[in-house]
């Protein structure tokens, strides 16, 4: 997310103006992918190699301020994954 939407919304998480930042998607998109195999996989340790490839290529090849706008855009998605009532909150965590 490049920045918040107007008008601003009263919940703090909700923010159905944001405005995306195109020009991270690629990299958050291949992130999000390396995530979920991980998870599918079930041996996160399996995968680390790729993500830490990944991280590399985003700063060396993007610069700081790229980097910054796939953590930023990372952030935003961590922050507002839903998870149901019920679960516990190590759980509830950890899926975030």
């Amino acid at each position: 997310i490049c920045r918040k939407g107007m008008p601003p919304v009263m919940a703090p998480l909700s923010d159905p103006n944001a405005v995306s930042n195109e020009a991270v998607q690629q990299s958050v998109d291949q992130c999000l992918r390396t995530i979920c195999c991980a998870l599918l996989d079930g041996n996160i340790d399996a995968h680390a190699s790729g993500m830490n490839s990944i991280a590399q290529a985003i700063a060396s090849e993007g610069g700081k301020e790229y980097a910054g706008g796939v953590i930023a855009s990372l952030s935003y998605m961590r922050d507002r994954v839903g998870v149901p009532r019920d679960m516990k909150l190590p759980a509830a965590r950890q899926l975030r």
